[in-house]
């Protein structure tokens, strides 16, 4: 029982130091059970007069310091630290505070993503397969659970890691309900080829349409044949004048043939003999290994048993004018080759081709609204060393440019038939190759 005066001391004291007072007030409760001298609970609990100078103080404020900081890390561990997800009441606690955790898929788990109507939320590389690279949140892709990083093995139930065109490809994402096949790209076990990887050959035709195949004669090679061409259309021509009827037999109808009307023909398209050198230059052009010309129509047609469909001889005058656009074939049946058999200068009017357009897509655009398509369409041009082919589908839209040189162009061509495919069926008679060969030569022979 200290005197009035002293407690009164004490309040104001404690009024002074507020943020202790509800530590100050249990301590005072303690100290009353235990029936502590009043001087004892002073100099336990408060400071004097002049607080904050005094020794003791400042070990008292340094204590609390000490807890305080304890705690605020205890909490933190509670809250946000390694021991989350380990504990239920911690967890809990996490879920209280800072919402449910979302579930993360497995990385090795496929996915199975059904899309409705709307956006899809998310960026995608358009590489081989297709790569999602960023997702928006809220989107329709997060909240399907598709993460970054994750690649698209199907679209619709299409295998995305083949070439596909990009109108094609086009079309079907625009498809509603649209179901992607997705896993994470680590798990992915085939070798991911980016937009700007060198695709083979025949990937490239089945992707753009169109693939150049470099040096695919020597430079020898191609001197020959060019010297018998220019031979053996002197004589064809001698001799369709002789004997009328085997003009069809000899040539092939050609776009353009004619600068104009009343003007001399400009454009030929020959059909070559199996003459040695020809002979020669096949075996050199279809044999080999990987990447070679060969082995592209073998994949492109779907074996060696392709049935050689055409073979033969465009040439291009000096002052033929230009092609109009155009494809060979309506659907998937032919693949055709150019081969340079001289240098194919600007001047020359070289083969323009448009990339992706040999699809059914890109051909009812085309023939819906021809100049507007053509226009807005992107297009590459066939620039030919001596020797160098350009291997196509026969549906990817092309024509020949005008020659505006004093020299030439002419180009071998030669095309695969797959052998699963009527071409008469779909339309195309017109067969250009002899008829001594029609019919009785496959790509690998």
């Amino acid at each position: 029982s200290a005197p009035r005066r002293d407690r009164s001391h004490f309040g104001s004291s404690l009024r002074a130091s507020r943020p202790c007072g509800d530590f100050v007030h249990t301590m005072l409760a303690r100290a009353h059970q235990m029936r502590l001298p009043w001087r004892s609970c002073r100099c336990l609990c408060t400071s004097a007069p002049r607080r904050g100078t005094d020794t003791d103080d400042l070990v008292m404020g340094a204590r609390a310091a000490q807890r305080t900081n304890k705690m605020v890390d205890r909490l933190s561990n509670m809250y946000v630290g390694k021991n989350h997800g380990f504990d239920r009441k911690y967890a809990k606690s996490y879920e209280r505070v800072f919402g449910a955790v979302e579930k993360e898929v497995a990385a090795d788990v496929e996915q199975d993503v059904l899309f409705g109507r709307g956006p899809l939320g998310m960026e995608i590389e358009w590489s081989m397969p297709p790569v999602v690279t960023a997702v928006v949140e809220g989107g329709a892709a997060h909240k399907a659970g598709v993460r970054a990083d994750s690649v698209i093995t199907h679209i619709n139930g299409v295998d995305a890691s083949l070439p596909m065109p990009d109108l094609e490809l086009d079309e079907l994402m625009q498809w509603r309900p649209l179901r992607l096949q997705l896993i994470a790209r680590t798990a992915y076990s085939k070798e991911i080829q980016g937009e700007r990887a060198e695709l083979k050959p025949a990937d490239a035709v089945r992707r753009h349409g169109v693939a150049k195949v470099a040096v695919a004669l020597r430079p020898a090679t191609c001197a020959a044949l060019l010297e018998f061409v220019l031979a053996e259309r002197s004589r064809c021509a001698a001799e369709v004048e002789a004997e009328p009827a085997l003009g069809a037999d000899r040539f092939s109808e050609v776009q353009t043939p004619r600068a104009g009307q009343d003007q001399p023909i400009t454009r030929w398209d020959m059909r070559l003999p199996l003459a040695p050198v020809v002979h020669d230059a096949l075996r050199e052009l279809l044999a080999g290994g990987d990447g070679t010309l060969g082995s592209t129509f073998e994949l492109l047609t779907g074996g060696s048993g392709a049935e050689l469909w055409e073979l033969g001889v465009v040439v291009s005058e000096p002052g033929a004018a230009g092609q109009p656009v155009h494809f060979d074939a309506p659907a998937r049946c032919l693949f055709s080759a150019f081969v340079a058999l001289q240098d194919v200068a600007p001047e020359m009017g070289p083969t323009m081709f448009l990339p992706g357009t040999h699809t059914q897509v890109a051909h009812r655009r085309f023939e819906a609204h021809r100049a507007a398509f053509v226009q807005e369409a992107p297009a590459t041009v066939a620039r030919l060393s001596a020797g160098d082919a350009v291997v196509y589908d026969s549906r990817v839209l092309h024509c020949g440019g005008e020659n505006i040189s004093t020299s030439q162009r002419i180009l071998m061509y030669i095309t695969f038939r797959c052998g699963d495919v009527d071409a008469q069926a779909l339309g195309i008679h017109q067969h250009s190759i002899r008829g001594a060969l029609a019919g009785r030569h496959r790509l690998g022979e």
